[in-house]
């Protein structure tokens, strides 16, 4: 499971010198991105899911909030992850791949 998104994102500009990395501002990219859930971790009613935003030349990681539910014929965890970030307004658009 996974999602794709073209995303928009400011961060902060590292550049890697012979004397060590140097801060150089910030910057607002935009890229197609493939949204991954690389760990999740919580108790029966509420996760913590760790999520990576990963392009060509960018990556970032994200953690989520996600309510659960254990009842019988629940999805699983990860799948709930899934359905819960693509009701968030920064996931509109999304599409499973």
């Amino acid at each position: 499971m996974a999602l794709r998104k073209i995303i928009e994102a400011e961060g902060l500009v590292i550049v890697q010198t012979e004397f060590g990395n140097v801060e150089n501002g910030t910057q607002k990219v935009q890229f197609s991105a493939y949204i991954k859930v690389v760990s999740i971790a919580g108790n029966k009613s509420n996760l913590q899911a760790t999520v990576n935003f990963s392009g060509s030349a960018q990556q970032f990681i994200r953690q989520y909030d996600v309510p659960v539910s254990v009842e019988d014929g629940s999805k699983n965890f990860v799948a709930q992850v899934y359905e819960h970030l693509k009701t968030l307004p920064e996931f509109a658009g999304a599409t499973d791949c």
